[in-house]
């Protein structure tokens, strides 16, 4: 087991990984149209395109697009190996000093069986960008708070769902140290959109969320899943199909009422997230290893509640998850010991669980996407991997209530013994 964890082997897991991955991409090109998407927003003639995404989130795409021209064949390949590259990088800053942290093997062999794992949407969609970002902030929280900070806020310009973990950045009251987190946030977040608005316009800084507000149920979502699996049972009682939203939407008797449900069970996620803000706000305890777990529970829960789930969404958990599995289980006093266990138990759990959602979320899409919702009731394997999958979010969702109440718990036991 020795040659497992040693840094050599897991580059070399990696690059076998990775070279699958790309046989994966190579075989099943499909999903290259979100890719050719990202070209026409700078070449096409249609001022529409990418206006959904903020601004600061197409960067990456932007860049490229300077580079290779509005040549679709050399974007596509030049997009693959920019997040490839950014991928390696995340790799080997999981690794670094892993001599004197043995968590690190862990979280590297974590990356390497999760980016493969993804498949196409790994590769082909922007998401993992702000969710490096987020990992990024993560992993400078203990050490650099206040640059943490404002790669939170870049994250949030980026992709806008980074900016519920805000609330994590809330300390005690009269800490200063709360309030220069803070600081460091909504300074980088205002000077982004100052940035995007003037380069381009403030209809450019809130097109994305007017957009939000648009769209309906769409098929992957939780709230959908029992709809889907009725709609293969009982054929041309719902309906679904591509939405002025360019996501795959279903409509049918009782949808309605499950936006509503979505609807009140975002509120409720949103309620915690900030009631973990106001708890810390008043009695402090913050950490730096217990806010690492809440952005993964915030994550999940936005997943889980939200009436939006696409296939790449799964992105946005890898990389924090990874950071979390490499930082320290935090030291319990004598006699909580079983709580240090606990977390232990609970990291691996969610790292095995991870890797299986992202595989499932694979084999939903892109290869049995189409017998999801075009070939209604021809082929029952998607939809019962999809079922499956959002079954697997809502038990991470709530062990990661749980870890994270046992990293609460700890921080406030170390608190109280200094």
């Amino acid at each position: 087991m020795k040659i497992i964890a040693k840094v050599p082997t897991i580059w070399a897991g990696w690059v076998l990984a990775r070279l699958f991955l790309i046989y994966l991409l190579v075989n099943e090109t499909g999903p290259l149209g979100d890719v050719r998407y990202y070209l026409a927003g700078v070449y096409g003639d249609n001022p529409r395109d990418m206006t959904e995404y903020p601004q600061v989130g197409t960067w990456p795409s932007i860049l490229l697009a300077w580079i290779t021209g509005d040549d679709f064949e050399a974007y596509a390949i030049g997009f693959t190996a920019m997040v490839l590259l950014a991928d390696g990088a995340f790799l080997a800053l999981l690794l670094r000093h892993h001599r004197s942290n043995p968590g690190a093997y862990s979280a590297g062999w974590f990356w390497v069986f999760f980016g493969t794992a993804a498949g196409h949407v790994f590769a082909w969609r922007l998401d993992l960008y702000p969710a490096l970002l987020v990992a990024g902030a993560g992993v400078l929280l203990a050490t650099r708070p206040r640059l943490a900070s404002a790669l939170l806020a870049w994250a949030t310009a980026a992709k806008l769902w980074p900016g519920v973990l805000a609330a994590g950045l809330v300390g005690r009251a009269s800490s200063r140290d709360t309030w220069r987190r803070l600081a460091a946030f909504f300074g980088s977040l205002l000077a982004l959109c100052l940035g995007v608005a003037a380069m381009t316009s403030v209809d450019r800084v809130l097109s994305p969320l007017t957009y939000q507000g648009e769209r309906g149920l769409q098929i992957e979502s939780l709230a959908a899943t029992w709809f889907v699996y009725q709609a293969h049972r009982h054929p041309n009682v719902w309906a679904m199909g591509y939405a002025a939203s360019k996501s795959y939407e279903i409509s049918g008797p009782g949808v309605d009422t499950a936006l509503a449900i979505s609807t009140i069970a975002t509120g409720a996620a949103l309620v915690w997230i900030v009631g973990v803000a106001f708890v810390h706000f008043l009695r402090g305890f913050w950490s730096p290893h217990s806010t690492v777990v809440f952005f993964i529970a915030a994550i999940l829960l936005l997943i889980a509640t939200n009436k939006v789930f696409s296939p790449q969404y799964i992105v946005w958990l890898g990389p924090i998850l990874a950071v979390a599995l490499r930082s320290p289980v935090p030291k319990s006093p004598a006699g909580q010991r079983q709580r240090a266990a606990d977390i232990k138990g609970v990291r691996t759990i969610m790292a095995v669980l991870a890797v299986g959602t992202a595989a499932l979320g694979t084999v939903i899409y892109p290869y049995g996407y189409d017998y999801i919702w075009f070939y209604v009731g021809e082929d029952p394997n998607p939809v019962r991997a999809l079922v499956l999958r959002n079954q697997l979010i809502l038990v991470m969702a709530v062990l990661a209530l749980y870890w994270h109440r046992l990293e609460y718990r700890a921080a406030r036991a170390a608190h109280m013994s200094i």
